[in-house]
């Protein structure tokens, strides 16, 4: 299993916003199409004072590399657009996938 994380900086004019639309619309639309599974969302605590902005990572659970690159040119870059469109250059994400690894 993969994860796929993405890592968004909002600033401090829209975080709240930003937060309280991932929730109520983004998250919902990922999981109902079943590919980007077990959402997870946290706040980076990086030390910056929230006058600048916050940090925020989203993962999901992905079954492969060729699932995820066809939700990417699918839903993914659709979604992305939809963030620049509401937020602007307040907003700023990269992705990172990761591989699971057994502790045992």
């Amino acid at each position: 299993m993969l994860i796929y994380n993405t890592t968004y900086h909002a600033s401090a004019a829209v975080y709240d916003d930003f937060v309280k639309w991932l929730r109520s619309e983004y998250i919902p639309h990922v999981s109902a199409g079943g590919v980007l599974r077990l959402p997870q969302l946290a706040r980076v605590m990086d030390g910056s004072d929230d006058a600048e902005g916050r940090s925020y990572a989203l993962q999901f659970r992905v079954e492969s590399v060729e699932v995820l690159n066809q939700w990417i040119n699918s839903d993914g870059r659709r979604l992305a657009a939809e963030i620049v469109r509401r937020f602007g250059r307040d907003v700023a994400g990269f992705a990172t996938l990761m591989e699971e690894i057994d502790t045992d």
